[in-house]
């Protein structure tokens, strides 16, 4: 099983110092402020910088559809075939709560001679879901976050989601990295920004024994984490650079002990 550091724009030399060999960047995250210039200049960046790494690009809709904006599908194309040798695979444009929209999206994209990876949405109708496990070999299933602390629901949905799919094709949950929903689901990728802990919360991550535990190391109620960003604060000494290089270690640990696990369960994926 793969799992793809998500999250992961500005963090190349960290991710690469850690030894991560999976990531996943968003489209939407590069050209939400930039100009298309500058982004495409710090896209060219992040991919020279993770040169020799599996990438998978997602194409932000969750995150565009969270703050109200839309993205410019031709320009993601644009961009998809600009860097699409570099790729190893990339994500559909997909718009959350719009199921039709979404196919739309996926036939206009195949239209242009790109083969993106399909997406399926919690709430949207199973036969679609039916119809994707038939006709393609890789899908996601998107939508999931928001129920990742109701786990009775997000059970209940995905093991309607697996029992439907069967072994007809390989499966990558976005944000799906929850230690009982990796032993439960044989995915065949999955993503995760949890890594960032390190950077963000000062966090150090620890895995043993199939446990992945974390630690502040900062006092809760320091108003000063709140107003002034880690990185920024701690720029003279890098100790965020430093906690994010071992959360990153940890995280290799994490998709080390579940592949074994599924392995032992008779789940191979190549």
């Amino acid at each position: 099983m793969k799992i793809y550091l998500a999250g992961s724009e500005f963090f190349g030399p960290i991710l690469k110092k850690g030894g991560a060999k999976n990531c996943l960047f968003s489209f939407y995250a590069y050209f939400r402020y930039s100009r298309r210039k500058s982004a495409l200049r710090s896209l060219d960046k992040y991919i020279t910088e993770n040169k020799g790494m599996d990438l998978f690009m997602d194409s932000g809709g969750y995150s565009a559809f969270s703050c109200g904006a839309e993205i410019d599908i031709d320009l993601y194309c644009k961009v998809i075939k600009q860097y699409e040798k570099k790729l190893i695979v990339y994500a559909q444009l997909d718009v959350i709560g719009d199921p039709e929209k979404t196919r739309e999206n996926l036939e206009y994209m195949e239209s242009k001679g790109l083969s993106p990876l399909p997406v399926f949405h919690y709430g949207s109708d199973f036969d679609i879901l039916r119809e994707l496990a038939q006709k393609y070999d890789y899908i996601a299933l998107g939508g999931l976050v928001p129920y990742s602390k109701r786990k009775p629901r997000l059970k209940q949905h995905l093991d309607t989601c697996f029992a439907i799919i069967q072994d007809q094709c390989r499966v990558h949950g976005f944000g799906m990295t929850g230690m009982e929903i990796l032993q439960r689901y044989p995915w065949y990728s999955v993503d995760s920004t949890g890594w960032l802990g390190g950077s963000k919360r000062a966090e150090y991550h620890s895995f043993e024994r199939g446990k992945l535990k974390f630690k502040n190391t900062k006092v809760k109620d320091d108003a000063s984490l709140q107003s002034i960003p880690l990185m920024q604060k701690e720029k003279r000494d890098g100790s965020w650079k430093l906690r994010s290089t071992d959360c990153v270690k940890q995280w290799l640990k994490v998709e080390k002990y579940i592949t074994d696990l599924w392995t032992k369960r008779g789940i191979i994926y190549e």
